[in-house]
């Protein structure tokens, strides 16, 4: 029987929580989900289910006897600390620190882990494994290759021109609706941070999704990441929104998730046959 079990663990001293989903037969690797901006571990929920995004993708890999964690980066959701408080870097900490509780709890270590970042997850993800070269792989869905081209698109120019120049958090209104509070140290990574020169220092498999009526992120930001990467990489496309067509259902989702899933096992094959140099 899968069962999910409600997790925790500190950084700096503040908890970050995280949902645990366990298969009743684990066939590996695990998988790390890493939310976008202003979402939290569950994601945007999916009319058709009732569910989260990322619970949906947590359930659907359990299915296949792939375990997963799911976490809050701290400011977000259940997690310790204030939204306002967030930057890249503290949640690049928290993706470090939530493999590192993966490799005490569970069998991880022997295993791998998938980190699998959507959105503004998938730049943490892409910092983090090239930072640690910890992850055994990691997917890229919808991520942000640009945050200085895409940011300023998503709150507006005068807004973000506002933000960057204020010395206290900055209001703004995200095109789903809610109100968040950004600190000047978000806006400073804003400017400064690149993933596209960070990825290259990862050398395992790597798998980007982008979708072709994505309004979010930047047409050929895909492209981008495996041109910056030097290791196996696929970019993956369809004609799908940044929630994946889930608006709609979840039929996009699900091809979404086996693409990525078929790919990493394909990518573990060819490794274990590969002949040692």
């Amino acid at each position: 029987m899968t069962e999910e079990e409600t997790i925790n663990f500190k950084v700096d001293g503040q908890q970050v929580i995280g949902t645990l989903r366990m298969p009743e037969k684990v066939e590996g690797p695990f998988y790390l989900l890493l939310h976008g901006f202003g979402g939290s571990r569950d994601e945007l929920s999916i009319a058709s289910t009732g569910e989260g995004i990322f619970a949906y993708v947590a359930r659907t890999l359990a299915a296949l006897g792939i375990p997963s964690l799911r976490i809050d980066f701290r400011g977000s959701g259940d997690s310790d600390g204030h939204f306002s408080d967030t930057t890249y870097s503290k949640q690049v900490e928290d993706a470090v620190a939530a493999m590192e509780f993966l490799d005490s709890r569970t069998a991880s270590s022997q295993m791998g882990i998938i980190v699998l970042g959507w959105s503004q997850g998938g730049l943490v993800a892409a910092i983090a494994a090239a930072q640690t070269k910890r992850p055994a792989g990691v997917a890229l869905w919808a991520a942000v290759a640009e945050p200085k081209v895409s940011f300023p698109k998503l709150i507006g120019v005068e807004v973000y021109n506002r933000g960057l120049n204020s010395a206290t958090p900055t209001d703004l209104i995200v095109p789903w609706g809610a109100t968040l509070s950004v600190g000047p140290d978000f806006f400073a990574e804003v400017e400064n941070v690149a993933p596209l020169s960070e990825i290259g220092a990862f050398p395992g498999p790597l798998f980007i999704a982008e979708g072709t009526l994505d309004m979010d992120i930047p047409a050929g930001s895909a492209q981008r990441y495996a041109s910056a990467h030097n290791g196996l990489n696929r970019v993956w496309t369809a004609p799908m929104n940044h929630i994946f067509n889930t608006d709609k259902g979840t039929a996009t989702l699900e091809k979404l998730i086996d693409a990525t899933v078929a790919f990493f096992r394909e990518a573990g094959s060819l490794s274990q046959t590969r002949p040692c140099p």
